[in-house]
């Protein structure tokens, strides 16, 4: 799949909305391209695994994780509610592609060779030139998916020593009604959301590193599910065992 930035992208606009907010978005990004990308991400081939913060960083497989007893399954949903109460927690299901690559999975080519677009010459060149800095070096990339109950409360992605510049979110679900929840909210320093961006699809979310940020639960009702790619851009490849 060859994946071509839109020539109709007002980048200029968008660096100076970045430059003044820290944030900023992008519409229409890749057009039949994101199309290609929610067809693998929804592909029954595709691999996925359960994340939920734990002290091991691990994910599960969903396949394993399903084939628990329906109370054990709750009582680990339940301890990520209530953990989220009063510390940093999220439920949402994931694949990271630089990973997946490495270990050789099958998973649509799509998604690798998105990856491999995201590291190549023209990609990194419009990421310096949305965000002005030329320290970026590598773009790393995880297909995530938001079912309902899934969220990711509050946090500001930095990470020590992970060379993390700029965070972004591709969407490509392709409706997404406001009221199903999956909003990324920006939260200014009393608390109180500044912005949100509903995930539209076909548009490109792009924040500076760090950011008071949250993506709210997905309600019960959603009609599908929240996909999009998101990473970060970064000054070099994360480290072995480093997110």
């Amino acid at each position: 799949m060859t994946f071509t930035l839109s020539s109709d992208l007002d980048v200029t606009a968008a660096a100076e909305r970045l430059a003044a907010t820290g944030r900023t978005r992008l519409h229409g990004i890749f057009g039949r391209g994101s199309t290609a990308i929610h067809a693998a991400m929804t592909d029954p081939a595709m691999l996925w695994n359960r994340a939920i913060r734990n002290p091991y960083n691990a994910d599960v497989p969903v396949a394993v994780f399903e084939n628990e007893p329906p109370e054990e399954q709750a009582r680990l949903i339940g301890m990520a509610y209530e953990e989220a109460t009063r510390d940093f927690q999220f439920i949402f299901d994931r694949l990271r592609l630089g990973q997946a690559r490495g270990m050789g999975l099958a998973v649509p080519q799509a998604l690798y060779d998105l990856h491999a677009v995201f590291n190549g010459a023209a990609w990194l060149d419009f990421a310096r030139r949305l965000t002005g800095d030329d320290r970026i070096a590598y773009v790393d990339a995880q297909a995530t998916r938001y079912l309902p109950g899934h969220f990711l409360n509050g946090h500001t992605d930095e990470h020590e020593g992970a060379g993390r510049l700029y965070a972004y979110v591709l969407n490509v679900s392709p409706e997404w009604p406001v009221d199903w929840g999956g909003l990324l909210m920006f939260t200014d320093p009393d608390g109180q959301v500044a912005e949100t961006f509903v995930p539209q699809f076909d548009t490109l979310n792009v924040f500076q590193v760090p950011a008071w940020h949250s993506v709210s639960m997905v309600a019960p009702y959603a009609g599908a599910p929240r996909l999009s790619i998101t990473g970060w851009w970064r000054v070099n490849p994360p480290e072995a065992g480093r997110p």
